[in-house]
This record gives C-alpha cells, sequence and structure tokens, in this order.
C-alpha cells in the first residue's frame, strides 16, 4: 500500500494547519486506495517517525513525500 506524507514545517498556529490538511484530503481524494497523512518538522504533531511509524502499522510499504512550503508576502 502507498502511503503519501504531507510534510510541512509546522506553526503554534492552529489555523496555520488549515492548509496543509486541505492538501492531504485532496490528495486523499484524488487516491482512495493511498494512506495520507500530514506530519510537521516542528510546532505540530505528528512529527515525521511518527507519521511514518503509524502508516507501516497500518500495512504502507510504499511512501512518496509531499514537501509544502509557504510563505507570507
Amino acid at each position: 500500500m502507498l502511503g503519501v506524507i504531507v510534510f510541512a514545517h509546522g506553526s503554534r498556529d492552529p489555523l496555520w494547519r488549515l492548509p496543509v490538511e486541505s492538501v492531504a484530503q485532496q490528495i486523499a481524494r484524488s487516491d482512495p486506495a493511498a494512506a495520507v497523512s500530514c506530519a510537521y518538522l516542528e510546532l505540530c504533531e505528528p512529527d515525521m517517525a511518527s507519521a511514518a511509524r503509524q502508516m507501516v502499522e497500518a500495512g504502507v510499504t510504499r511512501f512518496a513525500l509531499d514537501f509544502l512550503a509557504a510563505e507570507r508576502g
């Protein structure tokens, strides 16, 4: 099974997660057979290791990583 992790920096602002989670939902809709999760470098949970571990426990054998970089301006 394919696992897709949408990886982003993280923020203390809970609203900051909304666009990251939206991207993950869009990927999940486009490939219902894939397991999709968000992961964060810091300030949010889960971190990359936790997200990957949960996916492996759910049967994921291949991974794709989508790095989402957002900036103001």
